[in-house]
């Protein structure tokens, strides 16, 4: 049943009069949970508690009171209860965070700072570093003129891993320096809010353009980029080793190389910069160093320059991307005496880096150029046995070997020497390109019969080259109907005026590149089958038919697929071709080709048409001569075992 309010104050107040405290707690308890908006009572049972020396269950009746007074608007009758509370408790956090909120909201800044100041010196006596922290907030949000509050309360919370804190206090910080005109001490506040919003690009190129206007380029330099520093070659050059530090070699590679172009003089920077990045272990890097400033070189035609800077590098790091640049300085600058040594290296990098396929089209190569060198032969036996090949000896003999087996019954006559052909344009092969051949029928006269040497001439004949290319077996399924435009009257020829006609590549000429690439890429890293299969889709494209099937049919050549490295290195000269030793190239491996696989005629005529247009390429002239001197009886062989 409900309790008589003044019977229950009486008997307490009789029970206090009498000394028995705890019966006048014990009835005012029960009265206060019979009327909990009773603020006299609980006010009563606070003080009777302080009397009982129970002072947390004091505060509590206090604080009860307060925060329901203050919810309730009457602020001036809450703080009076939550300064008694705390008069019995001097370390009671919530009277002191509560009597620091009132005083901020009524502008008595200084007493909620004193509160605060009061609460954190408690919390550091028992080692509350968290609560301490959350103490120097406070204090910096509670002025809105402090900017020495904020960056201490910002640069807390940022120990803290309160980034979006803190970022808010400097910036609070950087306003209130501004309004102050204290402009050294905003731009400290800036730095430090893009140091903690490294995606705001605006702020950091800002923050650049104010250090460097206040000559302050070191502490510029996290937050340069290649758009905030103009022209300056300094600023360039420490953007370029930022970047280059950072893992972002695009960006420093642009960076450096317009460095360079504005400055020539400043190559040395980028070469220190090469050399502290050895110095750390970073060889790829430091190449990447070294590849611009071979650029510059190349840039300049300087192709001694550019040969020397990788020569230096490689000789200390046979780095596979570095080599194959060297290679390609090689090839541009007709460096011939010095390609077998750089291939070497190329070979043992690819090797070391297990791409032991690659490394087995180079061993194969140097052997077949150089069959005396036993180093050649050693590299060969070791490629091979990464390979898994059963019998590398049978490999190795066969390249080595003087004198091919030549079944093909025919006679050459001992004073030949293949005319120099017309080329009216820069595309070869075309319709209208035809090689000089002694002893051979040619399209249009009468065949020989089945089986019988050739009929004896005794002056040069000529032999359609077209007509050889013609025979080949095309990949299946590559072969598409493909306009030939003819030469043009400048004389350019098929190859460019149909690099022309690509720079309107569509979807499917876009798809083709895309995979081209990509097989370069399963090439670099030993997904040889994956390659072969976005080689043979980027052959179908004209732009890249014979980049992709040259490089499909040579890595056939190098798994002794003589079949398809004649199909698709015939493919590859099939289509539009571009002039100079890389076609070259290409015909003389397919001459190889179709001479393993024996096809000699057809072999003879590539070679003998290698030797006309390039007055002799690789040894060319040598296996002709193998050819001519190892069938020259031939035929008076077999019209003696027919009489």
């Amino acid at each position: 049943m409900p309790i008589d309010r003044d019977a229950a104050l009486k008997t307490a107040e009789r029970l206090l009069r009498q000394g028995k405290l705890d019966g006048a707690i014990e009835q005012y308890v029960r009265l206060v949970d019979e009327h909990p908006r009773d603020w006299s009572s609980i006010n009563a049972l606070g003080d009777l508690y302080v009397r009982a020396g129970d002072l947390d269950r004091a505060v509590a009746q206090y604080v009860r009171i307060a925060d329901d007074l203050l919810a309730d608007g009457s602020v001036p009758k809450a703080t009076a209860l939550y300064r008694k509370a705390l008069k019995v408790r001097s370390d009671h956090e919530h009277t002191l965070v509560r009597l620091s909120e009132i005083a901020a909201r009524q502008g008595l800044l200084a007493d909620a700072k004193l509160y605060l100041r009061q609460l954190e010196q408690h919390r550091k006596k028992r080692g509350d570093e968290q609560g301490v922290a959350e103490c120097i907030i406070r204090l910096a949000t509670i002025d809105e003129h402090d900017g020495d509050a904020k960056i201490t309360a910002a640069n807390l919370a940022e120990r803290m891993g309160d980034i979006a804190q803190a970022v808010t206090l400097f910036q609070d910080a950087a306003a209130i320096y501004e309004t102050e005109k204290r402009a050294a001490d905003a731009l400290d506040a800036h730095i430090a809010v893009a140091r903690l919003s490294p995606e705001d690009t605006r702020l950091r190129d800002a923050v650049a353009r104010a250090l460097i206007a206040a000559g302050q380029i070191e502490r510029a330099q996290p937050f340069l980029s290649a758009d905030n520093v103009g022209n300056n070659v300094d600023l360039l050059l420490a953007v370029g080793r930022n970047a280059l530090h950072a893992g972002r070699n695009a960006e420093a590679h642009a960076t450096l190389m317009r460095a360079v172009a504005l400055a020539p003089d400043r190559q040395g920077a980028v070469a220190g910069l090469s050399d502290e990045l050895l110095s750390a272990g970073r060889v790829a890097d430091a190449y990447a160093c070294v590849e611009i400033l071979v650029d510059a070189a190349l840039f300049e035609a300087a192709f001694g320059r550019a040969a020397q800077l990788l020569e230096a590098f490689v000789d200390r790091h046979s780095l596979v991307p570095a080599l194959l640049k060297l290679v390609d300085v090689y090839v541009d600058a007709g460096f011939d005496d010095r390609m077998s040594a750089v291939q070497a290296k190329l070979a043992d990098a690819y090797l070391e880096a297990g791409q032991a396929a690659e490394a087995r089209v180079i061993a194969e190569d140097l052997l077949s150029r150089e069959p005396t060198v036993e180093l050649h032969v050693l590299r060969l036996h070791r490629v091979l046995a990464a390979l898994g090949v059963d019998d590398p000896d049978a490999v190795v003999a066969r390249l080595r070997e003087t004198a091919p087996l030549f079944e093909d019954l025919f006679e050459l006559s001992e004073s030949y020497q293949p005319p120099a052909a017309d080329r009216s344009t820069s595309g070869f092969p075309s319709d209208e390109v035809r090689v000089s051949v002694f002893g051979m029928a040619v399209p249009g006269e009468t065949d020989p019969s089945p089986g019988l040497p050739p009929p004896s001439v005794s002056e040069h004949s000529e032999i359609d080259l077209s007509s050889v290319l013609a025979e080949l077996h095309i990949p299946p399924g590559v072969v598409e109907s493909r306009e030939q435009a003819p030469p043009t009257d400048d004389g350019r020829g098929i190859w460019d005026d149909r690099r022309s006609r690509s720079a309107g590549l569509d979807d499917r000429g876009a798809e083709a590149h895309a995979r081209f690439e990509r097989a370069q890429e399963r090439l670099r890293t030993g997904h040889v089958a994956d390659a072969s299969a976005d080689l043979q889709a980027a052959a179908r494209e004209p732009a890249l038919q014979f980049r992709a099937a040259a490089q499909l049919g040579r890595l056939l050549l190098s798994r002794d697929d003589l079949t398809g490295a004649v199909e698709w290195l015939g493919w590859a000269v099939a289509g539009p071709v571009p002039p100079g030793d890389e076609l070259h190239g290409v015909l003389y491996d397919l001459a190889d080709a179709l001479d393993r696989a024996g096809e000699s005629v057809r072999a003879l005529t590539l070679f003998m048409e290698l030797d006309a247009d390039t007055g002799g390429y690789r040894d060319v002239r040598t296996r002709i001569e193998q050819m001519r001197r190892v069938t020259a009886d031939a035929p008076r062989s077999l019209n003696r075992e027919r009489r």
